[in-house]
This record gives structure tokens, sequence and C-alpha cells, in this order.
């Protein structure tokens, strides 16, 4: 080789291990640059999941000062009521049915919306139409009109008798509905602080005509005010309500509202819906873009006071110190470490949250029987969601529920519940279609689905067979009022337990565990791990709308001082957002 060979030469091997070492220390500063990032994940509190438990939580605690993350499995925010798009229509995939929400009200909802100075456009209307046997025309459910659902209870009823009870039971129940309406839910915590947030409301508690005190003074309060934690059944029990018509409706509105009957739903929580359903004046709320613009609500809250979410972001394990025992953050799947300085929120139901903790935390959880994470409360049934785009000629009724047999209330295939909310919003179809949803509420046997392998022909097959014989019952519900339904259809959506179980990551699809209020209490928002609190379905209040808002208020106030809750009390109610003290 030439002196000139060898020299080139000898400057492409120096100017190759330049470059090798240059890439060296790129990839050694890359490292770095990712590991300190990794240090820097460190928030105040860290929530697993984005359901409106987990906003709500998420949310509040942000307004609060806390540096929040909210990590989502999904590609799209808000859990079970998260909305998506098909073909040009918005679909709700969770609730249908929303009240207290268009205004100030002791909805914890509105109130978490109101504490964090967001919230969508609600339209409101004034009821919904119910065939049931002893109306297979169907009769029309008014909300806030007492007059006319006192000539419907007579008509369907048993006349002046059933209209009797109906009365008999509002005397019984309304020094319960002052007390379980006295104080604010965004004021409660479950600590001795209760006394500083609840202490603005003691003068409107001590007045016997709308508060707590006075309502512990009257002495017909005395030898009820056990009941409000016990089963509705119980009440209905106490005020002599034996009307057949009254108690089917009270199973169905229990049923609506927890996916159990009257002998398994919290009495509060009846009591409380009575007042924001049958109060006069009383109107359905729906929210203009669905319940997704509810979702977008609260994450703007959220980010409106520093939170973050992250999409994209399933949680692999919830972090425990073997040490002392307490929780200390998250890994996400791909080995991503968040720090929680001050809690972990799971949001996630009490089976996913005890399958995230480490075994040994796992055993720990076992040996004290901690109810809000234990994996061996079963769950209630699933749902079947029907979806439809449909041309909307001829169309007027927006909401509708079907009993066709008042005993089958809560066996599978029963009860259906039907809206159009497309005629109350038409930004949520195309010019000339509608949005139908449709859907048989937690009734659903997981076991009809079980063991399909997705991917598979003959799964596919099989799903497309289940799928309609599941959804004839649904199909069914809205032929009473659009005879012609199926001659209408552009887009056909069923949800499955499978569809749950897979984009919602539901146990075996269920909307919650099957707690009764008869023999069990929902167990608060704090766990036997230190420093891992949940909210959601799985505790107090339990399932719906209102209640797991409700949880996520718990949650934000077992992580922040009563100090810094009072000071939000107070700027609610200078701003109208709140009742005054």
């Amino acid at each position: 080789m030439s002196l000139a060979g060898s020299e080139a030469a000898a400057a492409a091997a120096e100017a190759a291990a330049a470059e090798v070492a240059e890439a060296a220390e790129e990839a050694e500063e890359a490292a770095a640059a990712e590991e300190a990032a990794e240090a820097a994940e460190e928030y105040d509190v860290v929530v697993v999941g984005s359901g409106l438990g987990g906003l709500s939580a998420g949310a509040l605690s942000a307004r609060y000062g806390h540096k929040v993350l909210v990590c989502e499995a999904h590609c799209i925010a808000g859990g079970c009521a998260h909305a998506f798009e098909r073909g040009g229509y918005t679909f709700d995939s969770g609730p249908s049915l929303w009240s207290g929400c268009a205004a100030p009200s002791t909805n914890p909802l509105r109130q978490v919306l109101d504490a964090v100075g967001e919230s969508p456009e609600w339209v409101q209307y004034g009821g919904w139409n119910m065939y049931t046997p002893e109306a297979p025309a169907g009769f029309y459910a008014a909300a806030g009109d007492m007059g006319e659902w006192r000539r419907t209870m007579a008509r369907l009823g048993d006349g002046e008798r059933t209209v009797g009870q109906w009365d008999r039971l509002l005397e019984f129940i309304e020094p319960l509905q002052r007390a379980v309406l006295a104080v604010p839910p965004i004021a409660l915590r479950a600590d001795v602080g209760a006394v500083l947030t609840a202490g603005p409301y003691m003068g409107a508690m001590a007045d016997p005509r709308i508060g707590l005190i006075g309502a512990m003074a009257d002495p017909r309060i005395g030898l009820r005010a056990y009941l409000l934690s016990g089963p509705w059944s119980a009440v209905l029990e106490a005020a002599g309500v034996t009307d057949p018509w009254l108690r089917n409706w009270f199973d169905f509105l229990a049923f609506a509202f927890s996916g159990l009957p009257s002998d398994g739903t919290v009495a509060a929580a009846m009591v409380y819906m009575l007042a924001e359903l049958h109060a006069d004046g009383a109107r359905m709320d729906y929210p203009l873009g669905g319940s997704g613009a509810v979702v977008e609500a609260l994450v703007r809250g959220l980010r409106k006071h520093g939170g973050e979410l992250r999409l994209r972001s399933a949680v692999e394990q919830i972090l425990v110190d073997e040490a002392d025992g307490r929780c200390t953050g998250v890994r996400l799947v791909g080995g991503r470490v968040v720090h929680a300085r001050r809690a972990v929120i799971s949001n996630a139901p009490v089976w996913q949250t005890a399958a995230l903790l480490p075994p040994a935390a796992r055993a720990a959880v076992r040996a004290t029987g901690s109810a809000p994470l234990d994996a061996s409360t079963p769950p209630t049934p699933s749902f079947v969601h029907l979806h439809l785009g449909i041309r909307s000629d001829g169309l007027s009724e927006q909401a509708l529920s079907s009993v066709p047999e008042w005993e089958k209330l809560t066996q599978p295939q029963s009860a259906a519940f039907v809206s159009v909310p497309s005629l109350l919003d038409p930004s949520l179809a195309p010019e000339g279609r509608a949005v139908i949803h449709a859907y048989l509420p937690a009734t659903e046997p997981y076991e009809v689905w079980e063991g399909l392998t997705r991917g598979s022909a003959e799964y596919e097959r099989l799903k497309a067979r289940i799928s309609q014989l599941r959804a004839a019952p649904l199909y069914a519900a809205i032929e009473r009022f659009i005879p012609d339904v199926r001659a209408r259809v552009d887009v056909e959506l069923v949800g499955s337990p499978l569809t749950h179980e897979r984009f919602l990551r539901r146990h075996r699809g269920t909307y919650g565990p099957e707690l009764s209020a008869a023999d069990s209490a929902f167990p608060g928002a704090r766990t036997a791990v230190d420093g891992l609190l949940t909210c959601g379905d799985s505790c107090w209040p339990g399932i719906g709308v209102p209640a797991v808002a409700g949880s996520g208020i718990a949650a934000a106030h077992a992580v922040t001082g009563a100090g810094a809750q009072r000071e939000l009390l107070r700027e609610m109610r200078e701003r109208g957002t709140l009742m005054p003290a």
C-alpha cells in the first residue's frame, strides 16, 4: 500500500472511530437524559384511570394545588362515559340519562365541575316514555310535574290508594331528605376536618325547616335515621308502601340507578334521587356534545389547574415499598416509573386494582379483609349496548324505557333503555340522520360470551350470531316507536361484555361490584395499603354518575387538608355555585 493510501486509511479509521465515539457519547447523553426524565417523573397524586370518578378526583386534587397525573390505558379519556365517532355519528358509550347537572345543585358531578370552573352546555327536557305491562302503549314519566305524575300513578296503579301511599312515603322521608341535602357533597370529608368544612353550614343545619340538626331534632327522625344506610326496601316497608305498582316503580328506579333493585340499593341514594327527579320543576338534562363533552370539561378542569392526562399509558403495577408497606407510585407498561409523593388513586375496578398490587401487598390485603381491594367481591352482570345511526324522518321521542314483565326486571334480556340524543343535540348525527343508544342494564351474563377467541373467523361468525340474538330485545324496544327501524339503519354497532372487558378493562364486562345495601357496606376511599386510595364504582357511594363523582370528591379530600377545602367552599359560595351557608 502506498504512503498516501496508508494515510487515507488511517484518516478514515480515525474518522470512523470519532463517529463511533460521538455516537457513544450521544447515546450516553440520551440515556442520561432519559434517566433524568424518569427521575423527574414525580407527582403529588397519580390517578389510575380516567373514568368520571378518576377525572373528578384528579381535577379536584389539581384545583387544590396538587401536582396531578392521570394515566389512561385507552386512546380516549372517560372510561365507561367516553364518546366515540363512527360514520359521522357521535355515540355515547355509557350514561344517557342525566339530571341535576344543568345548574348549580347538590349533584356531586355538578359540584366538581363548578369547583374547577368548567362545564359543558346542557339542554333540558321534561321526562321519558315508559312501556310496562300496565301500559303497553306507553305512558309519560314526567320529571318535576307532580300533578301529571299523580294522575299517571292513579291511572296505572290502584287509583287513590296508590297516590295515598306515595304521599305517605313523601311525608315519611321528608326529614330524611333534609338530612341528606343539608350539607353539599363537596363539603364532606372522612376525618375530623369535617368539623371545619361543614362549619359554615351549622346555621342552616339548625334550621328546623331545612337542616340536619333540625331534622335530627325532629321526633320523626329519631327512629328513621338508621334507615339511610340500609336498603331502600326497608324505607318502603317502614313507610307502609305495599302498593304493587309503586313497589315495581321503585325497583325500576333503583335498578336504573345502581343495577340492583330496592332491596339492594342504599336508601340515601334513593332519597336523593327522589328529591332530584320528582321535585316540582325538576328537569332531565343532556350535555350538548354527548357524554364526551362532560369528560372534556373535566379534562379541561384538570389541565387548567396544572394537572396532566396521559392517554395510551397503561399502568403495569402499583408500587409498594417492601420496607414500610407504603404505596409509592406506579410503573407503566414499558417500564417507566412515576412516583407519587402523597397518594395513588385507583379508578380501576376492585379486581384490576388488586391485580396491579405486588404479590406481597395482595397477601397483606387479603389478610386484613380490606373490602376496597377484595377481588373475591362478586361483579354485577354486564350490559349489551346497541348503537344505531338511522334516517331521522318522523322521529319525536328522545328517551324511553321498556319493562315487558316486572317480575323479570333484573333477569337477562328484559328491561331496556333507549335514547335518541340527536333530537336534543342535532350535531351528534349528519343532517337527516339520528343517533340511537339502547342498552340492557346490568343483566347480561358474561358466560354467554365467555370462551370466544378473538381474531378467528369462527369468533367473528359466532360474535355476529350472538350479537344478533342478544340485541333482539333492544330492537324490540325501539320498534315500539320506530316500527321500521331496521330499514333505516346506516350504522349498527353492538357492544358486548367482551367489548367492555377489552376496551374499558372491566372485569367480566361488569360496571361494578354487586354489593347489596341489605348485607354489606360500600368501602370508603382508603385502603389497607398506606398511600393507596380508590374511587369509582367499587367504593362508596357506589355505581352511577353522581356516585362515582362523589367517590372522586372523597378521594381528593383524603389527600387535601381541611383548610384548602374550606377556602374552596368559600370561593364557590361567593360565585353562587354552592348553596349559601
